[in-house]
């Protein structure tokens, strides 16, 4: 688990994504947990598939409102309360959740070859008046980044800096080594944004991977795990 310190000096938990898998009598069920937040898939008796988001911890959440107390006040983007008051607010964000989840889920069925998919991703671009390097698909450092950011615990309010940092070197390090690592995610972020796999969330310090990133990655990585005899037997 990873920690931010607040200004009282009180320990914040950025919170670290679980997942679990159990078979039931009535079918798989399939947990990623963050925090006190969860992202359920479960089948019921292999003929119905199920998917549900509890959020709990609305740490990082917000909904455009004025001051609580304060109804006639300037609206802004403010924490999202746990309430009835921003109950729809909360159904809105389950929803773009679960339909995250679908859409990797989807990737599953994905009829391209891996040439295809990954074509654009092998080719320098230009983003915001700079050029970016082309990704490498094959590259142990360039994969663990994949891996790092595919975890499904981040579909449900995505990733920071810190809690990718917190994968790709989870050796202790000191302050200016830490600053130094930090920087590198950044520019690894920066790196994924110009290929268009991840997107910032508005309003935030946090990242989501983007539609094309699902399928990108998800093809990729089955690409990295499949056995060589079956690739060759596909070729």
């Amino acid at each position: 688990m990873n920690y931010r310190v607040r200004a009282d000096g009180r320990p914040l938990a950025l919170g670290e994504v679980k997942t679990t898998v159990k078979e039931l009598v009535e079918g798989t069920c399939v947990r990623h947990h963050v925090l006190r937040n969860l992202l359920k898939m479960y089948d019921k008796r292999g003929s119905v598939l199920r998917i549900e988001s509890m959020l709990l911890d609305l740490e990082h959440f917000k909904v455009f409102r004025t001051k609580e107390g304060d109804e006639g006040g300037p609206l802004s983007y403010r924490r999202l309360r746990k309430g009835v008051a921003d109950l729809h607010r909360r159904a809105e964000v389950s929803e773009k959740i679960n339909d995250r989840y679908v859409a990797s889920l989807a990737t599953v069925e994905e009829k391209r070859t891996l040439a295809e998919v990954t074509k654009d991703l092998g080719q320098r671009v230009q983003w915001k008046g700079r050029t970016s390097r082309a990704l490498n698909p094959l590259s142990a450092e360039d994969a663990a980044l994949f891996e790092a950011i595919s975890q499904g615990g981040f579909m449900i309010d995505g990733f920071s800096n810190r809690q990718i940092r917190a994968i790709l070197f989870p050796k202790p390090a000191d302050a200016a080594t830490q600053k130094r690592l930090s920087g590198k995610v950044t520019r690894l972020f920066r790196l994924l944004r110009a290929h268009g796999l991840i997107a910032k969330i508005p309003k935030s310090h946090r990242y989501q991977v983007t539609e094309k990133g699902r399928t990108s990655l998800s093809v990729i990585l089955a690409a990295r795990q499949a056995n060589t005899k079956v690739l060759l037997q596909a070729a």
